[in-house]
């Protein structure tokens, strides 16, 4: 069973993920905006429009998403500073059923976040329960 502050660890684990992959979509949004190039046709303009509307629909899924990630890691620099955990001492957790992640605060209060090991969900562990084999390659 996992904690408060390892849900937070995971939380932030699984946002600074969510926040790489929106800012990649929108900069591919971006990289294949329509350009206005003089167009004087209403419905050209209008797929433009649309366009530029999903872009800044994805840019602001973006600031959202960087804005909790950044209230997320307010908290767990304040709980690192409450038990006066000094600068990159790496602390381990676990985002359930899915991966260990490493996670420390730098001397300029920035939270960095590293996944150590995948790991196999239980219920997949169930079905494989049968096969020595693989029980014995995952221990």
């Amino acid at each position: 069973m996992n904690g408060e502050f390892n849900g937070f660890c995971s939380q932030y684990y699984n946002l600074t993920q969510l926040l790489a992959e929106q800012q990649e979509h929108f900069n591919t949004l971006l990289d294949n905006a329509l350009p206005y190039t003089g167009q004087t046709n209403i419905n050209e303009l209008d797929a433009i429009i649309k366009c530029n509307r999903k872009i800044q629909k994805a840019k602001k899924r973006a600031d959202d998403t960087a804005d909790e990630l950044r209230n997320t890691e307010h908290t767990i620099l304040m709980v690192m500073e409450y038990f006066g955990i000094p600068p990159y001492t790496r602390l381990t957790g676990e985002v359930t059923e899915q991966l260990l992640f490493e996670i420390w605060a730098d001397d300029s209060d920035t939270v960095h976040i590293k996944k150590i090991k995948d790991l196999v969900p239980l219920w997949m562990m169930k079905i494989l329960s049968g096969s020595k084999y693989v029980i014995q390659e995952m221990k």
